[in-house]
């Protein structure tokens, strides 16, 4: 049964544990439903039944060679996104090399496979409805480790994992592999449509000591959700929000942050994710310099919303200093608007006072 948006609004977040509802909660990195598969570490941060089963998200860890063979989702729209290493990742007749900061986004019924090209890669598999993250339970080895194994314990055959992925609507298609390359891609397509996007490419735009990058757009996901990369200088937190109608989900990779939600206040480093279901009042503050985070929202309906108090750049990176600004008409026509109701001026931190 899903909480009212005012039983949400009170909800404290869960920490370090998958509650198994849509409510709030925070996973340090590293944390999670962990599993072997082949010599790598699936760390599952979020299932369907954790999100009102509208996405599911999990690192991917392992050492050089680990890779997977040519899968492809019927259901599930995905995006990878490097965090550690050297990623190969393959599309139908191409193939790119990725660094942390790159991503893929992959529509359904796209064939896709990857190899891990350095002693350790990390990279983040988001996939929204969600639900194919069971394939891991029922493939994968159940481990406490928090690292990728030293060796391989039990191997999945190709066999074993495609009479298990056709339940989910995985298959294991024969596809030619290309040579990898490394090649700069800039630019989101118009459509749905695989892509590669190389790290700070993207629909920039920038406000006070801060910049927001478009990573999808709802046309390349199918209006299921869109990606938006921050980065900026020490910021106090924003006003205190939520929304009705869509989850945020915060992912830092760079620095430290503030996260609040619900009276809590966490604090994030790289790795480490938040939740915050539909009717979550939240905040965060960057805590660091060039402090970096993704966030995935979830449907699709707040795409724009970074569009009314920002302005378009050709820039690759915000400018420190000058004087502070907020655009608040364009936050108040924001509020309006779209899926925002603010509750409350930005919150005083409480936490951790002596890290300066």
């Amino acid at each position: 049964m899903s909480l009212s948006v005012e039983e949400m609004n009170k909800q404290l977040p869960v920490a370090n544990a998958l509650p198994g509802e849509a409510v709030p909660y925070y996973m340090a990195s590293g944390e999670g439903a962990r599993y072997e598969i082949n010599g790598q570490l699936v760390t599952v941060i979020a299932r369907a039944a954790d999100t009102g089963g509208i996405f599911s998200a999990a690192y991917v860890s392992g050492g050089m060679g680990a890779e997977s063979p040519f899968v492809s989702h019927k259901v599930e729209h995905k995006t990878l996104y490097v965090f550690d290493g050297i990623l190969h990742v393959w599309l139908p007749g191409e193939s790119r090399i990725l660094a942390p900061g790159d991503s893929v986004v992959i529509p359904p019924n796209t064939p896709h496979a990857y190899r891990m090209a350095s002693h350790y890669t990390r990279f983040l598999n988001w996939m929204t409805p969600g639900g194919g993250e069971a394939y891991y339970e029922r493939v994968g080895t159940p481990i406490d480790s928090h690292v990728p194994p030293v060796r391989a314990g039990h191997k999945a055959s190709l066999q074993e994992q495609a009479e298990v992925g056709a339940e989910f609507g995985i298959t294991f298609p024969d596809v030619e592999r290309v040579a990898p390359s490394f090649k700069h891609d800039a630019g989101l397509p118009p459509t749905q449509s695989p892509y590669f996007l190389s790290a700070g490419e993207g629909e920039r735009m920038v406000s006070y000591q801060t910049m927001f990058t478009y990573l999808s757009r709802p046309a390349n996901t199918g209006s299921n959700y869109f990606a938006v990369h921050t980065k900026g200088a020490k910021t106090p937190y924003i006003p205190l929000h939520f929304h009705s109608q869509h989850t945020e989900n915060f992912l830092c990779t760079e620095g430290r942050m503030w996260l609040y939600a619900n009276g809590r206040e966490m604090l994030l480093t790289k790795g480490d994710f938040v939740h915050a279901p539909a009717g979550t009042v939240h905040s965060f503050a960057l805590d660091a310099h060039n402090t970096q985070m993704v966030g995935f929202l979830t449907p699709s309906v707040f795409n724009g919303f970074f569009e009314y108090f920002n302005k378009p750049t050709e820039d690759y990176m915000y400018t420190e200093g000058g004087e502070p600004y907020m655009d608040m008409e364009g936050f108040g026509r924001a509020q309006a608007e779209m899926d925002l109701t603010v509750v409350g001026p930005p919150p005083q931190r409480r936490a951790a006072l002596d890290i300066p």
